[in-house]
């Protein structure tokens, strides 16, 4: 059996780990694929050189399985650079996996069509071309399809002679980075009826299919949107609970409580806790992406009025935190403040519109005086413990909630801004009489 050559396009949080999962693909024991990676980052690829010499994953990760199968990739099928996207024209299967920002960057769509005709310029015929970038529903089928066509046409060739699929990924960094990829649920969907059946098959090869079944949506557009939608509930959820801590602290009651006892009705399984805010680079503008696909791409004046109140409800959670704060401590100017956790999310090293950020400019606007600690981001630094008024956690790290109090000898307000003190901590503090204030849990 021949291995067939694949170009992940992209080596970011999601495209580097889709290259592991790819380069230690199997089947009658022997390797499906020989793996190549590309990425205009100079600097992502001279640590992904680096760490395939090493045999170490170039980032920080809490998943062992992941660093596990980059160390075996790197010794019996490593992932190879790819030099230039001319060499596209030896491979099988090409993944765009480059993210865009179509809210904040007016270049946006013309960066992904230079992008596509580039690629377009080398598809071998017979190629199978798998899109997983997050798009405004709409834009391949009226943006990136014409460019194909115009380059197609200067080639000679007709677009049937490829495929092209798109399959929105669902990766999930931190300690089940690995697993995520493998082990969950994927949409796709094809240009065309053989496309689809591509692009199902090559899931079909390293996903676990039997309990994650693949859904075959009618057309690319449908896959796009339901990208936005399944973001778009997300933060709605998220936004939902975020509006209600200051009222549960209006009425004197536990939100927490109250949330723990909701969720154990099944269909409200998945109500979400109380949170510093949403970070990252998706939740906080995916949702923005239907209204600016009606208005730029169909030419239409569809308001998203409820997407657009969750994204501000969103972005001003950090600041609610800050009221909170601020209302407990009152005099905020020269206090000295720790901050716990930097990252937008717990167990990575990714501080991509963090919400703990956010709140650092609104401490030091009041004159707070800032020391930071994420084991995530640098391990090498471990903060005096003996100097700070407040200590304030924010990211639910495995390395964090392991913190022992007693590291801290002088006796700070704490704030606990994302449920991370487990329940023996928190009786620990209130038994010895120390100022704790918890997200969602009311205090006399």
């Amino acid at each position: 059996m021949t291995k067939k050559k694949v170009c992940i396009i992209g080596l970011g949080y999601v495209g580097l780990p889709m290259a592991i999962a790819l380069a230690n693909v199997k089947k009658n024991n022997k390797f499906l694929y020989d793996v190549y990676g590309y990425d205009k980052n100079k600097k992502k690829i001279k640590n992904l050189s680096l760490g395939i010499e090493n045999k170490q994953l170039p980032f920080d990760s809490l998943d062992k399985t992941l660093e596990q199968k980059f160390a075996y990739s790197s010794f019996k099928n490593k992932i190879n650079i790819l030099e230039n996207l001319r060499s596209l024209t030896q491979i099988d299967i090409i993944i765009l996996s480059v993210s865009f920002d179509f809210i904040n960057n007016r270049n946006a769509f013309k960066n992904i069509k230079s992008l596509i005709q580039l690629i377009s310029k080398f598809l071998k015929k017979g190629s199978l071309l798998l899109i997983e970038t997050t798009l405004p529903p709409g834009t391949f089928e009226k943006i990136l399809i014409p460019e194909i066509n115009k380059i197609f046409l200067k080639r000679k060739i007709s677009i049937k002679h490829i495929s092209i699929g798109y399959s929105y990924e669902r990766i999930m960094p931190g300690k089940n980075y690995y697993s995520s990829i493998i082990n969950n649920f994927r949409c796709y969907s094809g240009y065309d009826e053989v496309a689809k059946k591509r692009v199902r098959q090559f899931l079909k090869s390293f996903i676990n299919y039997k309990k994650f079944p693949l859904s075959e949506l009618n057309s690319i557009t449908e896959c796009e949107t339901a990208k936005i939608l399944e973001n778009s509930y997300r933060a709605s959820n998220i936004a939902l609970i975020d509006e209600w801590v200051n009222y549960a602290n209006l009425l004197k009651v536990d939100l927490l409580n109250v949330i723990n006892s909701i969720k154990l009705r099944t269909t409200h399984s998945n109500i979400m806790r109380p949170g510093l805010g949403v970070g990252g680079y998706c939740l906080p503008k995916d949702g923005l992406f239907a209204e600016k696909s009606s208005k730029l791409i169909f030419k239409k004046n569809i308001n998203f009025p409820f997407i657009k109140l969750t994204t501000k409800v969103n972005k001003e959670m950090p600041r609610s935190s800050f009221k909170i704060i601020q209302n407990k401590v009152q005099n905020l100017r020269s206090k000295q403040i720790l901050i716990i956790g930097t990252s937008y999310k717990e167990d990575i090293d990714d501080e991509r519109n963090s919400p703990s950020l956010l709140l650092i400019k609104m401490l030091k606007k009041k004159g707070s005086k800032i020391s930071t600690y994420d084991p995530m981001i640098d391990k090498s630094f471990v903060p005096k413990s003996n100097k700070f008024d407040i200590v304030i956690f924010c990211v639910a790290h495995d390395k964090i909630k392991k913190i022992p109090l007693k590291f801290f000898s002088k006796r700070p307000y704490y704030f606990d801004l994302n449920n991370i003190l487990d329940e023996k901590k928190i009786s620990f503090l209130n038994k010895n009489n120390f100022k704790l204030t918890i997200l969602g849990r009311y205090y006399e």
